[in-house]
């Protein structure tokens, strides 16, 4: 199946005609106590704040992201789709309580979904 490019150009990311601004993201129960606080969120200067705190509260992964990374090198799959699995060998490297992480900016989630919506198809 061929798909003709209409909003993108090729080798540049998609992304890079938006302007990203960081923000906190807070809920709080009626009587004022807070439920969530998540800080340096980063989203598209133009969202709302109901559409940041639903991102952060909803849609990031809050932990077990191992900060290192690399491409599994399915075949048959191309080099720009291959699915990032841990680099343990890298990973070793550091403290075992700085090898995790989790999502701040909706750029992160933004490819993951793509990639993912993409790689299943």
């Amino acid at each position: 199946m061929l798909i003709n490019r209409l909003f993108t150009e090729a080798g540049k990311d998609p992304l890079s005609s938006f302007e990203f601004v960081k923000r906190v993201s807070e809920i709080r129960n009626p009587d004022g106590s807070i439920v969530f606080r998540m800080e340096d969120v980063t989203v598209p200067k133009q969202w709302s704040q109901v559409a940041t705190d639903i991102i952060a509260q909803k849609y990031f992964r809050k932990a077990g992201i191992p900060k290192l990374i690399k491409k599994s090198n399915e075949k048959g799959i191309p080099k720009w789709l291959q699915p990032s699995v841990p680099d343990a060998e890298r990973l070793q490297d550091l403290p075992e309580n700085d090898r995790l992480t989790s999502e701040t900016d909706t750029r992160q989630v933004f490819h993951r979904l793509a990639g993912t919506w993409t790689y299943w198809g």
